[in-house]
């Protein structure tokens, strides 16, 4: 059986997690021409898309609309 490569992840809460292409593959989810991983580990969940063969990075939460305003309220501090 010939080794399996790894996939490192990029940003996000799983940062640096690399996991074998074998088992990427297998939960990785296709939608169009974008390939999407949502993973749990170690009590960090984080999902990731795919930018190249080895390449997955931190595609929430801008991807999925939660961080509208990436400043937030933190942003505004009182005097």
């Amino acid at each position: 059986m010939p080794d399996d490569d790894f996939v490192t992840l990029y940003a996000g809460p799983l940062d640096g997690l690399t996991v074998t292409r074998t088992h990427l593959d297998t939960l990785a989810q296709d939608h169009g021409n974008d390939r999407f991983l949502l993973l749990t580990h170690c009590g960090a969940s984080g999902l990731y898309q795919q930018q190249t063969e080895d390449r997955w990075i931190y595609a929430a939460p801008g991807l999925l609309g939660h961080n509208d305003n990436p400043k937030g309220d933190a942003g505004e501090e009182a005097p």
